[in-house]
């Protein structure tokens, strides 16, 4: 319980809207290097958007950029691991 009344006081001492500037400020950031990791990568984008073609048929290329920019960390990490952009996802 320690960890939680430390947790309070500090949202108290800086207030509620600094944690959620900060927040909003690491969010953007997460977005900004996914959308420039999904124009890096067309060619993946394409893989999965047909890929998920099947799921969403409508929707597909909307689901793909969203699976993209949420998962950039797991992408890179894969390429790193294999060589390949996305191999783990296929």
């Amino acid at each position: 319980m320690r960890v939680w009344e430390r947790v309070q006081q500090a949202l108290f001492r800086r207030g509620v809207n600094t944690v959620l500037e900060v927040v909003l400020w690491l969010t953007m950031g997460y977005v900004v290097i996914g959308v420039g990791y999904v124009v890096l990568h067309v060619e993946l984008m394409t893989q999965l958007e047909s890929a998920l073609s099947g799921t969403f048929p409508i929707f597909a290329d909307i689901a793909a950029l969203a699976v993209m920019v949420a998962g950039w960390p797991f992408l890179w990490l894969t390429a790193l691991g294999c060589g390949v952009s996305g191999c783990g996802m296929f």
